[in-house]
């Protein structure tokens, strides 16, 4: 890195460097072993745009601009705020590919089948192209399966154990032939049409290797005639035979027998052509085999020579008296070798040559023995058999091992495993309803709407500056036990250095000065909060002895019910973590009305919204940039401050606390009125709305007039800068929180500040409402309690649900002030709203499973943080309870994991390494993802095959059983019921949907970028895609300051319309409740 660099990689996740470290020109070197880490400049490096802003930082430093600013100028480098999309260059091997596989399907013939646009074409290749791998997958696994074997191993021959031939078979050369139905030719002493095996031959069982005798071949040159030889001979010395042509017993109990036939010498022992050719064109059924067991404890003098059993005691029916032969057959057979192998005894040529002759002429059998193909076809079985189980064993027992350890010690307190499991038990009879509520703890009347009494703005902020700065112990760290929040740092620390620029930032939130310049200003005008603003507590005051941390409830809504959406909210509002830390946030995605609804969605949210900032009627909209293409890039929105609204008979007053609440709507322009949904842009526009905006608060950028307004509205209604904020809660609309999930989620990140995100446990409200939800039950409950819990050991949960999950909005990093911006880092924000989906995957990404993208993003660019699971915390929700519904629902889910893991396996520094390592298992989960409909036919197929065949597989079936019955034996260690035992039945009678039904169904809608029937409009779904590019982007009316600009602008708007007036009006104002000596002392207030 070079010694001007003004950013500095720490752990691979900050660009921060400090202004003395600079100076004193201490450099990190350069990584030896991937020198593309420190390669800011590549955008494909996971800190590309983190090192843009840290060098915008450096080289502008705090830029003031006067006038309004056009939007290519926001901050973000080089980048056109309107980019023109230019073909590429040269195609990428991917693109080649897909052409290539997809050659018979012209664009005209596409055209013909309604997809006119290239865009469409090309994603349709592309799903083809998906196809093929996936094709190519499942024959890889097809083939090691099932293939492999009998590749390496080839046909194997029917073996048949010595001594236990049957009568069917003759035994000739250690090899046994089926002659059961054979019939001999007219012969002496034999009739035509006679079978041997039986009289009167009785040859069935029996060896007649001497009947067949092998001569001339090896043995030639060896075993030669004497003078006066009777065996006949020819010139060459070709003999006729060597032993007695006689049948012998086929364990080798027949005493030698040299008599000569009765009808003459030589007779059976088919010397003739014809009876040569007859025995060659004979193929043997099987062969014989002996065991090292029968070698060694035979009564036989049985040796092995390169895999041949040999019988050295038949070296004794040697006719002698005829025949010369080497001294070594005698030593051999006198050495007493009975149960060795001779192979490497006979090492000279003479030796060996004497040993294949023996081994054609006494050879009995072969020793029990694999090739090495079959060897290593048992070596790959038992390797992949061990591995499966280890995988399936170690994710079993680091799942109990997360229950039973680790996830008693989470959240705001540790707690006995009995607890655990009671307080498991209490969430599952609260999530049977899904309108059930919680238990909500008593409010102290101080907390509620009503009959406080006022104070002056003025009392308050200097009550709350004293509070924060002043009010120091002699041993804070102690107070704090070294947890680290924004507002424990501004007590301890009160000017700490600018996470970015060196300069001080975290002053107290409630300072004031209405006629400081733009360079001076830390907060907005105080004297604009909201009379009834929920007072601080003070910085103490730690009801589960972690600090207190303030949180964003960050709710997406599009056509959400009133009931749905006053649950959720009900939820959020009665969490037992204190209201002074927490705000409300709902985000209403279009003017939408649902499907049955009386009203729109933005109607419903804003009639729970009470004591508004500013009237409803007189909120405008402003212009943002949104995620979209074309002209949908620009979009309006209005922002609604208040409080929370509730309804009394569904929480009673005594209950009911004060919390505020912001509202956000995505109107849209007045150009898209008439629309079926105007302003509508998608979830995670709605996301990137907030991720944005903490972006350009934290680094201090230009932004938008809605970005300020967003900033004037949460300091209206808290009291406090939004760069407090360390938190955000994600929650669906139609997903109801646990009361004491918040406080557990941010007591675990105070806790430990490398944990970025976590997710609490989705419970379903309707189990029994149909057999689509039934089948669910066991699949929501394994999921979080096998696959979750196994990751959360290894701080890399890759799937944080979009319906329940808490991520880090930024996190402290060593003792100096310093702050890694985490949810609100560039790198983060930049890729999450990229409006570029160009390719299926990025489609698949960015508008299916954006909720998981965000968390592969997360581990991508920070890999050595943490995302966990907490099982203390929990919601439940509705899942689909009609099977249309449940298929287009997993379609998106299925396609987005497939994608969300190609991003993920590829992340190198995930925690261990090669087959150790959570990439390692990252790679396993995709491929049997993809292999998911080949796992369930193969499943099916062995399940039968264990039916009908013989002998029974049992190693396959005891990996089956495993499979199966270790989530199972899962739910008896760990689940508060024993009904789980009965969904998990259900589970694995409904594996052909889970496994081949619903992935079939989503491979082959790749192409399908729709969200389907998951959520219903009135007058329907039907509409243009977000991505779909309409016109062009007009940024021209888009204003683009910091947030000390537009600031100082209303000051000075105000200042002009008669300072003096405003100020009597606030010394006299008597609107803000006061905090008494007798709240403070009562935290249980707060």
């Amino acid at each position: 890195m070079a010694a001007d660099d003004e950013y500095y990689a720490f752990d691979n996740e900050s660009l921060l460097r400090s202004r003395n470290s600079a100076n004193g020109n201490l450099q990190r070197g350069e990584s030896l072993v991937r020198r593309d880490r420190n390669d800011f400049t590549n955008p494909a490096n996971p800190h590309h745009y983190y090192a843009q802003k840290a060098q915008q930082q450096r080289e502008n430093g705090q830029v003031q601009v006067q006038e309004s600013i056009p939007l290519e100028d926001m901050g973000r480098g080089k980048k056109k705020s309107a980019p023109t999309k230019e073909p590429p260059t040269s195609l990428s091997i991917w693109q080649v590919y897909c052409y290539i596989i997809t050659f018979w399907a012209p664009a005209p013939l596409l055209s013909l089948f309604g997809m006119a646009k290239k865009e469409r074409q090309f994603a349709w290749r592309e799903k083809i192209a998906l196809l093929s791998v996936i094709f190519y997958a499942g024959t890889i696994v097809a083939y090691l399966t099932f293939g492999f074997t009998k590749t390496v191993c080839g046909s194997q021959v029917l073996r048949l154990r010595n001594n236990e031939v049957s009568g069917s078979y003759l035994i000739i050369n250690g090899k046994s032939y089926d002659l059961d139905s054979s019939s001999h030719p007219a012969a002496a002493g034999i009739e035509s049409g006679t079978n041997v095996l039986y009289p009167p031959i009785n040859a069935g069982g029996m060896d007649a290797s001497f009947l067949f005798q092998n001569v001339n071949g090896n043995c030639k040159g060896l075993i030669t005639p004497k003078d006066n030889c009777s065996i006949p001979y020819d010139n060459d010395e070709d003999l006729a035979w060597y032993f007695p042509c006689k049948l012998t017993a086929q364990d080798g109990s027949t005493k030698p027998n040299f008599t000569v036939s009765e009808y003459y010498d030589g007779w059976a022992c088919h010397t003739s052509q014809d009876a040569r050719d007859a025995y060659y064109s004979l193929d043997a059924a099987a062969e014989v085999y002996y065991t090292w067991d029968d070698i060694k404890n035979s009564t036989r003098n049985l040796v092995v020579y390169n895999g041949h059993v040999l019988d050295l005691d038949l070296l004794n029916w040697l006719q002698t008296d005829d025949l010369d032969y080497p001294s070594l057959f005698d030593q051999l057979r006198d050495a007493k070798l009975q149960g060795y192998d001779i192979s490497l005894v006979l090492s000279d040529s003479f030796e060996r040559s004497a040993a294949r002759c023996l081994s054609e002429i006494i050879r009995v059998g072969e020793i029990d023995s694999s090739t090495i193909g079959c060897l290593a076809s048992q070596v790959v079985l038992y390797i992949s058999l061990v591995f499966i189980l280890s995988v399936v064993f170690i994710k079993f027992f680091i799942s109990c091992y997360f229950r039973w350890v680790v996830a008693r010690k989470q959240g705001a307190y540790t707690v006995s495993n009995k607890t655990m499991n009671q307080h498991a038990k209490d969430i599952e009879d609260w999530s049977e309803n899904i309108n059930a509520r919680g238990p909500i703890k008593k409010i102290d009347p101080s907390m509620r709407s009503g009959g406080q009494r006022r104070v002056s703005a003025f009392d308050l902020i200097r009550r709350n500056s004293m509070m924060l700065l002043n009010d120091k112990t002699d041993d804070p760290n102690d107070k704090f036990r070294g947890m680290t929040t924004m507002t424990t740092q501004s007590y301890l620390k009160p000017n700490p250095a600018d996470p970015i620029q060196g300069t001080s930032a975290f002053q107290s939130p409630f300072t004031n000065d209405l006629i400081s310049s733009s360079n001076n200003l830390e907060t907005l005008d105080a004297t604009i909060i909201h009379p009834d603003v929920v007072a601080q507590p003070p910085v103490d005051f730690m009801p589960t002895t972690y600090p207190l941390i303030h949180t964003i409830c960050f709710v997406t809504c599009y056509s959400e019910d009133e009931q749905g959406l006053r649950t959720t909210l009900d939820s959020l509002a009665t969490t037992d973590y204190p209201n002074s830390h927490k705000l409300i946030m709902v985000v209403c995605d279009g003017l939408i009305k649902g499907s049955g609804n009386d009203l729109t969605t933005p109607e419903i949210a804003l009639s729970m919204v009470d004591d508004f900032v500013v009237p409803p009627e007189e909120v405008e909209p402003h212009s943002y940039v949104a995620v979209a293409s074309g002209s949908k890039r620009h979009n309006m929105a209005k922002i609604y401050a208040g409080f929370y609204r509730y309804d009394n008979s569904s929480i009673e007053p005594e209950l009911q606390q004060r919390v505020p609440m912001i509202v956000i709507v995505k109107c849209g322009t007045p150009d898209e009125q008439g629309s079926m949904k105007p302003g509508n842009r998608g979830k995670r526009d709605s996301q990137v709305i907030l991720m944005s905006f903490l972006q350009r608060l934290t680094f201090e950028e230009r932004m938008t007039v809605f970005e300020y307004q967003l900033l004037k509205n949460i300091w209206q209604i808290t009291g406090l800068m939004a760069d407090f904020y360390e938190l955000v809660l994600m929650v669906d609309a139609d997903t109801k929180v646990f009361p004491d999930s918040l406080t557990h989620m941010a007591a675990e990140m105070v806790k430990d500040p490398e944990i970025m995100g976590l997710c609490g446990e989705t419970k379903i409200a309707n189990k029994g409402e149909s057999w689509v939800s039934w089948i669910q039950v066991f699949e929501y409950y394994i999921s979080h309690h096998q696959a979750k819990a196994f990751e959360s050991v290894f701080g890399s949960v890759t799937c944080l649900p979009g319906c329940f999950s808490i991520y880090r909005i930024k996190a402290p990093k060593g003792a100096d002030g310093y702050w890694v911006p985490i949810l609100a880092n560039p790198d983060i924000v930049e890729r999450y709203s990229d409006n570029d989906t160009g390719t299926l995957h990025k489609k698949n990404l960015l508008l299916l499973g954006e909720d998981r993208f965000l968390s592969s993003l997360m581990l991508r660019t920070f890999p050595k943080r943490k995302q966990v699971f907490l099982p203390k915390a929990a919601c439940k929700t509705i899942v689909p309870n009609s099977f249309s519904v449940l298929l287009s629902q997993r379609r998106r889910w299925i396609n987005s994991t497939v994608h969300n893991l190609m991003e993920l396996v590829l992340i190198k520094d995930l925690c261990g390494s090669f087959c150790f390592s959570m990439q390692f298992v990252i790679g396993m989960e995709l491929v049997g993802t993809l292999v998911l409909p080949l796992a369930i036919c193969f499943t099916i197929y062995v399940i039968i095959f264990a039916i009908v065949s013989r002998p029974v597989p049992i190693i396959t079936l005891v990996l089956l059983g495993v499979i199966l019955g270790l989530p199972g034996l899962l739910i008896v260690v760990t689940a508060s019921r024993w009904s789980y035992l009965g969904w998990m039945i259900i589970y694995i009678i409904a594996l052909p949907i889970w496994n081949f039904v619903l992935p079939v169904y989503a491979y082959w809608k790749f192409d399908d970028f729709s969200w389907g029937d998951t959520r219903t409009i009135a007058g329907g779904n039907k509409s243009a895609a977000h991505d779909e590019e309409v016109g062009e982007f007009d940024h021209s009316k888009i204003r683009m300051r910091t947030w000390r600009e537009f600031e100082k602008e209303e000051r000075m708007k105000a200042k002009g319309q008669g300072q003096h007036s405003r100020l009597g009006s606030i010394l006299n104002l008597d609107l803000m409740p006061e905090v008494s000596n007798s709240d403070r002392d009562d935290h249980r207030s707060f």
